[in-house]
């Protein structure tokens, strides 16, 4: 059996318990078959239960939660990159980090529309996520290895994976 398979049979058997047994709210084994499709299952979790409502949320929530989180994370890394445009003296690192805020603001659009998208619940077109992972990678690629913002990318990308296998998900539970 394919992955592409098992993890379409794993989500209906979930989308049937959850009809069957309705919960108040994301339960630990909707969480697991989402987060399993992420790097970091466990991180995936922690970043999805950072938010207070995930507990009690529908999925629709979920969708919204995890795009808030991400937006939560581009910020955070826009005002970083910014910060260190700003105090560095080198020429070369100054314009590269320029390019890093250049495309965290073009993320923050993105994500914006993302958000509204679903609040439509139109889940389908929620089609950019993944452009968020290449540029956390397209920004840290064009930094040297000891740059302070491996971190920050790390958690972009992890939070960038969260959300897409979230509505991924959503796009499955809802057809």
């Amino acid at each position: 059996m394919s992955s592409v398979t098992f993890v379409a049979s794993v989500a209906v058997l979930l989308v049937a318990s959850a009809i069957i047994f309705p919960s108040d709210g994301i339960t630990e084994d909707i969480l697991a078959a989402i987060c399993s499709q992420t790097q970091n299952q466990e991180t995936c979790e922690a970043i999805l239960e950072s938010d207070p409502r995930t507990g009690s949320a529908d999925l629709p929530l979920l969708s919204l939660i995890s795009l808030e989180l991400l937006s939560k994370q581009a910020d955070e890394n826009h005002s970083s990159f910014v910060q260190f445009r700003e105090n560095s003296t080198d020429l070369d690192l100054k314009r590269t980090f320029g390019n890093c805020v250049k495309g965290y603001s073009d993320v923050q659009g993105k994500i914006k529309v993302a958000l509204e998208l679903s609040r439509k619940r139109q889940y389908k077109r929620i089609n950019e996520l993944g452009q968020m992972i290449k540029l956390a990678y397209s920004c840290e690629n064009g930094l040297p290895s000891n740059s302070p913002t491996s971190g920050i990318t790390e958690t972009m990308l992890l939070t960038s994976q969260t959300a897409v296998y979230v509505n991924q998900f959503l796009i499955t539970y809802f057809g």
